[in-house]
C-alpha cells in the first residue's frame, strides 16, 4: 500500500463518485469524476493539469462519465451521457455516432483504432470505427460495465447481472 489522494468534494483533486481512472502515454492520471461531470487531469505527483468540465462545454458539454480510454494519437474518449473525443488538452474532437448508443457505460478501443462501447439500455456492446461511425451491434448481455481488449485482439465483456465474463 502505497497511498491514498482526494477526498469528496467539488474542488480541485477532490471527487464525487471517481469511476475510471487512465494513465496517458506521458503518465498524465485522467479521472473521470462522475457526479461533478469532468474529467480531472493531473502530473503524476498528483498536481492538478487541467480540467475538461463537461458543464461548460457549450453543445459540446458531458455529464456523469463513467468511462475513459485513449485511442492511438492519445485523445480522450469519454463515455457519459454520449460518447465524446477530446484532445489531451481537453479540445472537443467529435462525437460518436449517436443512433446506436443509449446510456453508454464502458469504453475500450482495440489496436486498430475500433471502438468498443457497452450500453445499458438495451444492454449491448457497439462497434464504431476510429471517426466515432457506428458498425455493428452485439447483444445478449443481462447487465454490463467493463469492456477490455487483450494484447492478442480478444475483447472481453463483464456481464455481471450474469455473473460471467464474455470473450469476443
Amino acid at each position: 500500500f502505497l497511498g491514498t489522494f482526494g477526498e469528496e468534494g467539488t474542488g480541485m483533486g477532490q471527487f464525487d463518485i471517481p469511476c475510471d481512472m487512465q494513465i496517458s502515454q506521458e503518465g498524465m492520471v485522467y479521472v473521470a469524476d462522475r457526479d461533478n461531470s469532468r474529467i480531472q487531469v493531473f502530473h503524476s505527483d498528483w498536481t492538478v493539469s487541467h480540467i475538461i468540465d463537461g458543464k461548460v462545454l457549450g453543445e459540446n458539454s458531458f455529464s456523469k462519465p463513467e468511462s475513459i480510454c485513449f485511442d492511438l494519437s492519445g485523445n480522450v474518449h469519454l463515455a457519459s451521457n454520449s460518447v465524446t473525443v477530446f484532445t489531451c488538452s481537453g479540445q472537443f474532437v467529435h462525437t460518436y455516432d449517436q443512433s446506436q448508443l443509449n446510456g453508454p457505460r464502458g469504453i475500450a478501443i482495440d489496436s486498430a483504432g475500433y471502438s468498443l462501447v457497452v450500453n445499458s439500455n438495451p444492454v449491448s456492446l457497439s462497434i464504431f470505427n476510429p471517426s466515432g461511425t457506428f458498425i455493428h451491434l452485439i447483444g445478449g448481455f443481462k447487465k454490463s460495465f467493463g469492456v477490455s481488449v487483450s494484447p492478442d485482439g480478444s475483447v472481453w465483456v463483464a456481464d455481471y447481472s450474469n455473473s460471467r465474463l464474455v470473450k469476443f
